[in-house]
C-alpha cells in the first residue's frame, strides 16, 4: 500500500507540473508546448484512473 501512496503522490506532482507548464505555454503563446502539456495531462488522467482513484476506495 505504501508503494501505491508514493505513486499517487508522484501522479499528483505530475499533474501540478503539467498544469504549470500549460499555464506558461498559454502566457507565452507556445502552441506546441500547449499541445504537449495537454497530452501529458491526458496521460496523467489515465494514471489517476489506474492508481489514484482505486487508492481512494481502498483508504
Amino acid at each position: 500500500m505504501d508503494h501505491l501512496k508514493a505513486m499517487d503522490e508522484s501522479i499528483r506532482n505530475l499533474r501540478r507540473e503539467a498544469e504549470k507548464l500549460l499555464k506558461l505555454a498559454d502566457q507565452e503563446d507556445l502552441e506546441a508546448v500547449r499541445r504537449n502539456a495537454k497530452r501529458i495531462l491526458a496521460s496523467v488522467r489515465m494514471l489517476e484512473l489506474e492508481v489514484s482513484d482505486p487508492l481512494e476506495v481502498l483508504d
